[in-house]
């Protein structure tokens, strides 16, 4: 049986996962810089074309399947070992299945990706990946978060050194898959040492139970990685690779927004399943989480707004100067993603995938019709656009089943308008602080940087009396108590 995850602190799990997120991005940012560098952009684009149909295609198993073995799990109603068990079951299929239809399709891999090895780099990533999603998610039903954010961070620090290697001595695209892979493979056992516990058979009952989930939340999690990467894959199909390396350039520096909303998010939905299922209510952490999952997202959005070209010049170099404006557009994007999270979460948790399924199709028609015609138009800010315009529609149409369900559900807090008003401060000020620091060194940038956050976090700390119990309320659960002020846990 699973611990129970309503016991289990969301604010402190979302702490620590976000510490570890902190983590994984600073790791993946120094790695973006230098492999952008070394491979350039068309290298560094065939990459993230091979990486994207990874991801798309290991998507049932660790979106949906994964979904629906979180959600029963949390039900504290199966095992644990037969969770793993069925989840071992399917991906093992998956990934037989897939390797069959790699090999027939491989000419067509090697023409869209550009990369002579693709069907055995694919396949490589393809089968860890898979086999990852086994073991570290249903940390996640449990309630510990943080935990499985812990082992994915663990897997990072392992990528970058692994991949770095691999790209020093020549192996250019094959070392930067087979680096990934090779970490992904080694935190494994991490994860069932963790879980104290191997797989066993799973049952008809749970196989049965998990079909009713997943056979919405499949389709739907194919849909959502599909938008999640439908911007790659178009620039891929209609443009050049060296497009694609401009778009993950300027995705990867938004990353950091992401960090809070995916993480509670992922808590939320287990949180919501489980008091669900006690019959109690969740709209207090579904109002939390809302409140402050774009805390992140909100500053990186005024910020690149003043700063995103001189940032991107002088991480990347000249050769990526067009990723600036690709820079300020999904910023906006994410700002959008991090309330339709903690939205999509909550209705996983209402066990309705069937809902998000049919709200995840009409956002992927409206981004497919948009960004083909916008793309063609205005090249790679067109698909951009497409994005931020589809992404809109998806929040809509969440915010609407949400309130449909929950009318008490807040879905625009005092605490994010605070935010927005603190970034609209936070722009003022490194908008007339820019031509005096100046941009040309990274010195004058860095300071520049470090007003823009100083700023932001004064005024929210300021504004909010929530976010400072928030604050104070995870420190008074912390480790770290005795270390802070007595001021700090009660102001």
């Amino acid at each position: 049986m699973t611990d129970d995850a309503s016991n289990v602190s969301l604010g402190g799990e979302t702490v620590k996962g976000s510490i570890a997120k902190a983590s994984m991005a600073a790791i993946g940012f120094i790695g973006t810089v230098i492999f952008a560098q070394k491979l350039g952009a068309t290298l560094f684009g065939k990459y993230h074309l091979l990486l994207s149909l990874v991801l798309l295609t290991e998507r049932p198993i660790s979106g949906g399947w994964t979904s629906a073995a979180t959600k029963r799990a949390s039900e504290i109603k199966f095992s644990n070992r037969e969770v793993i068990g069925a989840q071992l079951l399917v991906g093992i299929v998956w990934i037989l299945a897939l390797g069959g239809i790699a090999i027939i399709a491989g000419d067509w891999l090697r023409r869209y990706t550009g990369v002579e090895a693709a069907v055995p780099l694919f396949l490589l990533l393809l089968s860890a990946k898979v086999l990852y999603s086994c073991f570290v998610p249903i940390i996640q039903a449990q309630g510990h978060i943080g935990t499985a954010v812990g082992i994915d961070a663990l897997r990072s620090y392992f990528t970058f050194p692994l991949q770095l290697i691999l790209v020093i001595v020549g192996f250019g695209v094959a070392g930067m898959v087979s680096g990934l892979a090779g970490a992904t493979l080694l935190v494994i056992p991490v994860a069932l040492y963790y879980h104290q516990t191997l797989p066993t058979k799973p049952s008809v009952e749970l196989l049965r139970s998990l079909w009713e989930y997943a056979r919405y939340s499949i389709p739907t999690s194919m849909l959502w990685k599909t938008y999640d990467r439908f911007d790659v894959l178009l620039l891929g199909a209609l443009m050049t690779p060296a497009a694609v390396g401009d778009y993950e350039v300027a995705a990867k520096l938004t990353f950091p927004a992401m960090f809070v909303a995916e993480i509670s998010g992922s808590g939320l939905m287990v949180r919501v399943s489980n008091l669900r299922s006690k019959g109690e209510s969740a709209v207090r952490d579904i109002s939390n989480v809302i409140s402050f999952s774009s805390i992140l997202s909100i500053p990186l959005f005024f910020g690149a707004l003043v700063v995103a070209r001189p940032l991107v010049i002088k991480l990347y170099g000249s050769e990526y100067a067009s990723a600036s404006i690709l820079l300020i557009g999904l910023s906006l994007y994410r700002i959008l993603t991090t309330q339709t999270v903690p939205l999509y979460k909550a209705i996983n948790g209402f066990d309705m995938p069937d809902s998000n399924f049919r709200i995840s199709s009409i956002t992927l028609v409206v981004n497919l019709i948009l960004g083909v015609v916008l793309t063609i138009e205005l090249g790679a800010v067109g698909v951009v656009i497409a994005t931020v315009v589809s992404e809109a529609v998806r929040y809509l149409g969440l915010a609407f089943l949400v309130r449909s369900e929950m009318s008490r559900v807040v879905l625009l807090p005092r605490e994010l308008l605070e935010q927005f008003l603190a970034g609209s401060i936070m722009f003022g000020v490194v908008s007339f602080s820019r031509p005096i620091l100046g941009t040309d060194s990274w010195i004058r940038l860095g300071t520049l940087l470090m007003t823009g956050v100083v700023v932001y976090g004064v005024c929210l700390l300021v504004m909010s009396r929530k976010l400072r119990l928030t604050i104070g309320s995870v420190l008074r659960g912390s480790r770290i108590e005795q270390m802070v002020p007595k001021w700090m846990l009660n102001w």
